[in-house]
């Protein structure tokens, strides 16, 4: 059985636990609220714009399967998400260096000036501009933890 004590801190917890949880909810509501016009400007909608973000210049190419995984999707979808932003001259598919089986894709040079244009929207976001820039480092770090290996 537990103990006053005990009970009153997993309480605790939780109220805290909550408390992050409605906050990360709200910050998502007002990053989405944030990115609306850039995205209609770029004529991107929510998941082609995260299909965008997860094609980091920095990782490399991706092949559909490891873009499936960080989106968290299934890769039938991602031939669909590919396909139109290939359309739109923002992403280009290539083999893999180590086995031509398998399709590599990168984002073009106007794909990265989409992606690079995305992240300057919420960078310069008045969301962020509010926090010094230590607090800035802060809450990137906190963030960073709670989203490693995920």
């Amino acid at each position: 059985m537990k103990s006053s004590r005990d009970l009153a801190s997993t309480q605790e917890c939780t109220a805290s636990a909550r408390r992050v949880a409605q906050s990360a909810y709200q910050l998502h509501v007002a990053l989405a609220r944030e990115l609306r016009g850039t995205l209609v400007e770029l004529g991107l909608t929510v998941p082609l714009a995260d299909a965008l973000w997860q094609l980091d210049p920095a990782r490399g190419p991706a092949s559909r399967r490891e873009l499936a995984e960080r989106l968290r999707c299934d890769p039938s979808n991602v031939t669909f998400l590919v396909d139109r932003l290939e359309d739109r001259g923002l992403v280009s598919r290539g083999h893999a260096t180590d086995d031509r089986r398998i399709v590599a894709l990168s984002l073009t040079p106007a794909g990265r000036r989409a992606r690079e244009r995305l992240i300057g929207t919420l960078a310069r976001s008045a969301l962020f501009s509010r926090l010094t820039g230590a607090q800035q480092r802060q809450l990137a770090a906190l963030l960073g933890r709670c989203v490693e290996d995920g």
